[in-house]
């Protein structure tokens, strides 16, 4: 057995943490895998086997530390459970009851501080439940979810998260449970997004201050980007919470029908609108196929048949059978009207400060390299360029992947869908 190196993360519960700058956070943590989500320095990530807070008496499996415009912590997340990365399989609700019980135990203990029951918070997005201590400087949450069994809809137990939330104690005596870390609708107004947009002489115009996230190896790009999206409005829930709403998995993904059911659940709680400009339908992805090979033919390329087998279509198999150029061809020359609307519908929202979620199939074209080779993906298009016929798009695998670019003729050739929410105001 491999012994896994002690990733010792003490210092965030110190009582000065909410004083240090980030560069004094930077030398402490450089040494265990500290990773910045952005170039403002405005998040942190510690993710992976060995982390651990109170010397070693909590085992960690993701960190992630906020920090205020001042450049001071102001929010930290620990993921002690979550369903994309740790091992649910065996985890009856017995034993998660059990998982949550001896945890808030331990953290008692550790901070000798009783704590106090919050009960559900309903403004958030899955109702978390959560058991709170104050310890000045600090508040800590210890919160959990999951969800319940209905045997009347085939529906079994299943454990979805455990994490604990820290922040400073604020002024006016509330908790995390409260003011500090608790989800809210949004206080974003839509006029007001307009003022993120920054116009370059290069011709890029790009939406600033649209948060990173770092998804990690598991599935979850689309739940990643509805928790960017709704960070970038004020709202803060992550995707974890969207995990469940929308019932991911860690290797299947987010199918895009409960992705966008998910997603309208939300409209009324936390105050946003989410609008369909192109979904997958079975027609219009037909007739695709038959244009693509239409055009195949013309270009002495193999056809790709879509019978279904045993009444399923295997929609990765058949883009994966098509050639790329073909495929864009194929979609452009045939439907330029509907490309026109699709580079209008994006440039408008653009221009609005409306961040787009991007449905596209991997692997058709060539593009840097990126953590999946091909399928099925969410990103998020941030930006275009008129003068060079570029779309401006961010992946959610971290700050490396904040800012890319590729020409709209590509971009519409890997689409699957298009969706944008905006705040009701």
């Amino acid at each position: 057995m491999t012994n896994v190196p002690i990733r010792a993360l003490d210092a965030l519960a110190s009582e000065n943490i909410w004083q240090i700058t980030t560069d004094q956070f930077q030398q402490h943590f450089e040494k265990i895998g500290l990773q910045w989500l952005s170039e403002k320095r405005d998040q942190a990530r510690f993710f992976g086997p060995g982390l651990s807070l109170w010397q070693g008496q909590l085992k960690v499996t993701e960190a992630i530390v906020n920090f205020s415009s001042e450049g001071q912590p102001n929010r930290i997340s620990l993921s002690i459970f979550n369903r994309g990365d740790s091992d649910s399989e065996f985890v009856n609700r017995e034993k998660f009851e059990a998982l949550v019980e001896s945890h808030r135990t331990k953290i008692g203990q550790i901070l000798a501080v009783s704590s106090t029951e919050r009960g559900k918070d309903k403004t958030s997005a899955v109702a978390a439940e959560g058991y709170v201590w104050v310890k000045p400087p600090t508040a800590y949450l210890l919160e959990y979810s999951f969800q319940r069994e209905v045997k009347s809809r085939d529906l079994p137990f299943r454990p979805e998260f455990i994490r604990l939330l820290m922040a400073p104690v604020p002024k006016t005596g509330t908790t995390p449970g409260g003011g500090a870390v608790a989800a809210k609708a949004s206080s974003v107004t839509k006029d007001s997004l307009a003022t993120n947009l920054k116009r370059e002489e290069n011709g890029d115009v790009v939406i600033a201050n649209v948060p990173m996230v770092d998804q990690g190896p598991k599935g979850y790009c689309a739940v990643a980007t509805a928790e960017r999206v709704f960070k970038y409005y004020g709202i803060p829930v992550d995707q974890h919470e969207m995990a469940q709403v929308a019932d991911s998995s860690s290797d299947g993904g987010t199918s895009p029908a409960k992705m966008y059911e998910a997603l309208n659940k939300l409209e009324g709680r936390l105050r946003v609108r989410v609008r369909v400009i192109e979904n997958w339908d079975y027609k219009t992805f037909m007739d695709m196929v038959g244009d693509y090979n239409k055009e195949a033919k013309r270009a002495d390329k193999r056809e790709v048949s879509a019978a279904p087998r045993g009444g399923t279509i295997y929609i990765d198999e058949i883009y994966g059978a098509m050639d790329g150029e073909v495929l864009k061809t194929s979609r452009i020359g045939r439907d330029r009207s509907g490309f026109g609307k699709f580079q209008r519908s994006i440039t408008g929202l653009v221009d609005q400060g409306i961040p787009v979620m991007w449905g596209v199939m991997l692997g058709l074209l060539p593009e840097p390299e990126i953590p999946q080779a091909s399928g099925g993906h969410m990103r998020l298009i941030i930006g275009y360029n008129l003068k060079t016929n570029e779309f401006l798009y961010t992946d959610s695998w971290g700050a490396e992947h904040a800012l890319k670019r590729m020409p709209i003729a590509n971009a519409y050739t890997m689409t699957t869908g298009i969706y944008y929410m905006e705040p009701m105001k």
